[in-house]
């Protein structure tokens, strides 16, 4: 009976912590209006005004998707492309280290010491089964850029199509 209820509640704390996380429990490449029960700020994707030959980057708060996280300062984005999700990023910069970081680590996979290191840059690939899942520091001046980025060998090249149109609502 202990061993039941042991397992019970393993089951409980485990199912409850990745449900509060909601940022990975929508597929890459599924529909707008599947993602859109998830994700409540895609009620404005109008999939007639974009048309096949631009992504839309919708941006939000990442703590918003993710309770109980490290993801305070982080800003989520969704990337739509011919109205299925093609990618989900995570974006932080410098001035909050290492939010990214911890998200990935606790969340996907540890993508090592190194990438923890304040002054790292580069890029590690994390990629699981049919995900290609990269974890990066970027430098652009004198900041430090975190980002996560989510998305499948189907819709890899979609989010950097020079096609990109950010909507703000």
């Amino acid at each position: 009976m202990k061993r039941i209820l042991v397992k019970s509640l393993i089951f409980l704390f485990f199912s409850s912590y990745s449900i509060a996380c909601s940022i990975l429990q929508v597929p890459i490449g599924s529909t707008v209006d599947t993602a859109k029960d998830t994700f409540d700020f895609l009620d404005i994707h109008n999939s007639e005004a974009y048309g096949k030959d631009v992504s839309v980057l919708y941006r939000n708060y990442a703590i918003d998707y993710c309770e109980g996280s490290p993801l305070e300062n982080v800003d989520l984005e969704v990337i739509v492309h011919d109205s299925r999700i093609a990618s989900i990023n995570l974006f932080s910069d410098s001035e909050f280290k290492n939010e990214v970081y911890d998200f990935t680590k606790n969340f996907i996979s540890d993508p090592g010491e190194d990438a923890k290191n304040e002054n790292w840059t580069g890029l590690k690939d994390l990629s699981i089964g049919g995900l290609n899942v990269y974890y990066s520091k970027t430098k652009l001046g004198e900041e430090i850029f975190e980002i996560l980025e989510i998305t499948n060998e189907e819709m890899i090249n979609y989010p950097t199509d020079e096609k990109l149109l950010e909507v703000i609502g």
